[in-house]
């Protein structure tokens, strides 16, 4: 069952991981289903409430992939709010747009690009900004994190869901074995077909911050009164940092 697995050159691996996304992207519903158990539709939902939004509102979702968190907020939109979704992977936003309610078709705009480039938004026009499971996919966080801050609204907030770091030795072994030697496994099973994407996602969350490491890159960044609650002992963290008002 050993695996031997690395993660490609940070030069190559952008492409790496929009090929391998647009290659899985019709079974990526499932696999999240299968291999969280069904937690990330919770987790997601609390995602959500945390942006806090009341009102209509214009909102980012990053690597938005099929849209779990576009469509949650789409959800919550009044006439005059917009949702853009943005993923580098055309087939995830495909995906995403057939999932779209017809209604609310006006208020969701879908772009194929990348999070470190926002410059088709404009500076303080966002009211929250949301990530899930996609910030560590991105090679310069520190430039797509000064992107997001621009964007968003004084006192406007980004919400991070990403994969945390377990502390407690015993759970963490545990997750540890099912994370890196199962996950890869759901999804062969999944996808029908072996895919390297399902070995990355594992590798890719070894090298991704801890919980407090990403406390202090998102104050490095600008952001402030950066907070984080843990889900499953850690395995998944959800993040809240807010842009100070001026």
């Amino acid at each position: 069952m050993t695996r031997k697995y690395a993660l490609p050159s940070r030069e190559n691996r952008t492409r790496y991981i929009q090929e391998n996304f647009d290659a899985i992207a019709p079974s990526y519903n499932r696999f999240n289903d299968v291999a969280t158990f069904g937690l990330h539709r919770v987790w997601k939902n609390r995602a959500i409430k945390a942006a806090n939004l009341k009102h209509p509102f214009h909102a980012l979702d990053l690597c938005s992939g099929t849209g779990d968190l576009a469509l949650r907020l789409l959800d919550l939109a009044l006439p005059g709010s917009l949702v853009t979704a943005l993923d580098f992977s055309s087939s995830m936003l495909t995906i995403l747009e057939n999932r779209l309610p017809a209604e609310k078709r006006s208020m969701l705009h879908c772009h194929a690009g990348d999070a470190t480039d926002l410059s088709f938004l404009e500076d303080d026009s966002q009211d929250a900004v949301t990530i899930g499971f996609g910030l560590r996919n991105i090679q310069n966080r520190e430039q797509a994190l000064r992107e997001t801050l621009r964007v968003l609204r004084p006192a406007g907030r980004l919400i991070i869901l990403e994969v945390g770091k377990v502390q407690l030795p015993v759970i963490a072994q545990l997750h540890g074995f099912f994370f890196r030697r199962m996950v890869p496994w759901i999804g062969y099973l999944v996808e029908g077909r072996k895919n390297e994407m399902y070995d990355y996602l594992p590798a890719s969350a070894d090298i991704y911050p801890s919980q407090k490491e990403m406390v202090h890159e998102l104050k490095a960044a600008g952001f402030a009164d950066v907070q984080y609650t843990n889900f499953m002992f850690g395995a998944t963290a959800l993040h809240v940092a807010f842009k100070p008002s001026i």
